[in-house]
């Protein structure tokens, strides 16, 4: 994060992270024929949106703490004058309840993701089991009834028979058999078509035919099978089984794709319930439980010292008292106050990159945001509200009173497409913008995202890296709006 502000700040001092993605995504072309207008070029680039404020550095000397709900108080971690780091734990009111509910909904949640990924393993093992039965199905196929076809009616000798289990394509074998020197009793065989080999074959057993699991076998004396020919065609498709192999294949194949589908089924109807549906509820109470336990909960807000503690356990403590107060010790913060059109998209504990006017902008500084307050300050007839910062580390150049620059980043997303949002034109409840194409201008339907602070709008779909989109665009001098779609 820090290379990205940094990047930023360098680069495009204070025109904010939607003009920063605008100046990446695209730039002007001007022409001079009857159809030109200005346009953006599009293409993919991080998308930045970040609200930017001002602020004074002030030390963290001293807050008083205690729990956002009432309740009795169960433990106090801490005592006077122990050193607390920045989000330690430090009291609790009695929650015992809501960590056993905690434990039973991530138990359930943990369970609900196990399904998931049986279901898919299970498209995975059915797909295995599936593929295999077809593919015995088709060996079966190609290798059952297989016979020699004379290349002559004239032959006198039986018929070479075929034996074993094919592995290989569809096709036909050509055989050729022939002695070597005729003085030698070997009679060499050669296979042409479906693959090329040559050997001798063997009088007292099979002989390969190939390299594919099929072996070949001699009723006669092998000298009388010289200068023949014979064809084996895969699959036989004159065999007495043939059609009923056929069949079954088809068949094979038509259960595995029931068989996939119905493991697919089952996966993205979990796959949905866990994105969407019962997944979702069961995470919503689950985090509704963790943000109970927060506000039962006092967190150190920075690094310093206990100075006091007010209560103990088993006293009663009511909503915002004090339970006990810290002072920083070399810990500074920033204050800065909020307009309120800004305030809703801060959220707290949100990351901030801060410079410093004494430093320049080439320095950053990490912080977050702590504190958010819930009432308004009117600031020169304006209503704003104090946000306070906390540093993230210890740094010996930040001193009290400098004036901060802060930016607060609400979402960076990379590799997306952006538009201004002065481009997009809402006709009939869809969102389209205005494109040039070679035949002219034409609108084509565009799916919208995130929105920057400064009206930069993520285009979801709709737009390819190289469109030109019009930035002023003209309704009355297009296509018809399906006709570039």
């Amino acid at each position: 994060m820090n290379k990205l502000f940094a990047l930023f700040k360098r680069k495009y001092v204070y025109w904010g992270a939607g003009a920063a993605v605008l100046l990446v995504g695209g730039f002007f072309l001007f022409s001079g024929d009857n159809s030109s207008a200005n346009t953006i070029i599009i293409n993919k680039s991080d998308f930045v949106n970040q609200v930017s404020i001002s602020g004074k550095v002030v030390t963290a000397s001293e807050a008083d703490l205690g729990f956002a709900a009432s309740g009795r108080i169960g433990r106090i971690y801490v005592k006077n004058n122990n050193n607390v780091r920045a989000g330690q734990t430090l009291a609790q009111l009695e929650i015992s309840d809501l960590l056993a509910d905690l434990k039973i909904k991530e138990i359930n949640s943990k369970t609900s993701s196990a399904s998931l990924d049986d279901a898919r393993e299970n498209v995975e093992k059915v797909t295995t089991q599936q593929d295999t039965k077809v593919e015995s199905a088709y060996r079966k196929l190609l290798g059952e009834d297989l016979d020699l076809i004379p290349d002559s009616n004239s032959y006198t000798v039986e018929t070479p028979t075929i034996s074993g289990i094919y592995d290989g394509p569809e096709g036909t074998y050509k055989l050729i058999m022939a002695k070597e020197n005729v003085t030698l009793s070997d009679v060499n065989m050669r296979t042409f078509g479906l693959e090329k080999t040559d050997r001798e074959i063997n009088e007292e057993g099979p002989t390969p035919l190939g390299t594919r699991g099929l072996f070949i076998s001699f009723e006669d004396d092998v000298e009388t099978y010289d200068d023949t020919t014979w064809f084996l065609n895969i699959p036989n498709k004159s065999g007495a089984s043939y059609l009923a192999n056929y069949n079954a294949y088809n068949e094979a194949k038509k259960a595995r794709d029931l068989a996939i589908k119905d493991a697919e089924f089952e996966y993205q109807k979990l796959l949905t319930e866990e994105n969407g549906g019962m997944s979702s509820v069961a995470q919503a109470e689950i985090d509704k439980i963790r943000a109970d336990i927060r506000k039962n909960t006092i967190y150190a807000p920075f690094d310093g010292i206990i100075t006091n503690i007010d209560k103990e356990v088993g006293e009663t403590a009511s909503s915002s008292e004090t339970v006990l107060t810290m002072m920083g010790v070399g810990t500074f913060q920033i204050e800065s106050f909020v307009p309120e059109v800004n305030i809703a998209l801060i959220d707290l504990y949100a990351e901030a990159q801060v410079t410093l006017d004494a430093y320049g902008e080439d320095v950053p500084f990490n912080a977050k945001v702590i504190a958010i307050d819930p009432a308004e300050t009117i600031k020169d007839g304006v209503s704003t509200y104090k946000v306070v910062l906390q540093f993230s580390e210890k740094d010996d150049r930040i001193k009290s009173g400098m004036t901060a620059n802060v930016s607060i980043i609400i979402f960076n997303k990379p590799g997306v497409m952006v538009v201004p949002g002065g481009v997009i034109l809402n006709q009939d409840g869809k969102n389209y913008v205005q494109i040039k194409t070679v035949e002219g201008l034409a609108l084509r339907e565009v799916v919208t995202g995130a929105v920057s602070t400064l009206g930069q709008v993520e285009i979801v779909s709709g737009l390819s890296e190289g469109d030109e989109v019009i930035l002023n665009p003209d309704v009355g001098n297009q296509k018809s709006p399906m006709s570039d779609i």
